[in-house]
């Protein structure tokens, strides 16, 4: 009996360890193709993630309020201002911090600097995005090539918009997932416990005996292989 309920532990270990996380698991690693096609910067230091986190907010909120300042942009443009006086435009109305980053770039429009000579400065700028970058790139091409600039720039606006609901996707996704590996991780180790308050005996016979102990040995071994296999798909796409 003591033999029968040892071996049923390790089975059910095994099985734990071996059986996939759910499509959770699944996405979250079709997210990982996601992220690698550039989707998003990400600052995270070894030693500095707290000093970062402040201002990885402050640029997750001024990415936020870029769709709506390129709208307003668009609708300025339309009115028939150049890319210049739009800026100083939208820079007066932007909230804070992306207000908070352009007024530098309004001041340079008003020292006489080219508009291309202002915007490639704030993409310069210490905690500037790819967002930013990208928006930078649109507004030197239309001020340079002109054109239909106020298209491109609504374009642009629902394209960032695009890309922040599909990295909200990824994180809950990365969330669910590891969730989800937590769970298989923490069940064979619940289950052991259960099965050492009914039967007593199992532990002795996997810590005294030859077999026990290749049992024990083998289900430690497959339970951590399953908990680094589950860390990496999940920290591939966090």
């Amino acid at each position: 009996m003591t033999a029968r309920l040892a071996a049923l532990s390790v089975a059910a270990l095994v099985f734990a360890v071996g059986a996939p996380a759910g499509p959770w698991d699944r996405r979250a690693s079709g997210a990982r193709s996601t992220r690698a096609a550039g989707f998003g910067p990400r600052w995270v230091g070894a030693g500095r993630v707290l000093d970062q986190r402040l201002p990885a907010r402050r640029r997750d909120r001024r990415d936020a309020q870029l769709p709506d300042a390129l709208e307003h942009l668009a609708s300025a443009l339309r009115g028939g201002l150049a890319v210049g006086p739009a800026v100083r435009q939208v820079a007066s109305r932007a909230p804070d911090p992306l207000g908070t980053e352009l007024r530098p770039l309004v001041v340079a429009l008003d020292g006489g600097a080219p508009v291309a000579t202002a915007l490639r400065g704030w993409a310069a700028a210490p905690g500037a995005s790819r967002d930013v970058q990208l928006v930078v790139a649109a507004l030197t091409l239309g001020a340079a090539a002109g054109g239909e600039v106020a298209r491109s720039v609504d374009g642009l606006a629902a394209t960032l918009r695009e890309r922040r609901a599909l990295q909200a996707e990824v994180r809950a996704l990365a969330t669910q997932a590891r969730a989800s590996a937590g769970v298989l991780a923490v069940a064979p180790i619940a289950f052991a416990a259960l099965v050492t308050t009914i039967e007593p005996g199992a532990v002795a016979f996997l810590v005294a005996s030859p077999l026990g102990l290749l049992c024990l040995g083998l289900g430690l071994g497959l339970e951590g292989l399953g908990a680094l296999w589950m860390a990496r798909i999940t920290g591939s796409v966090a």
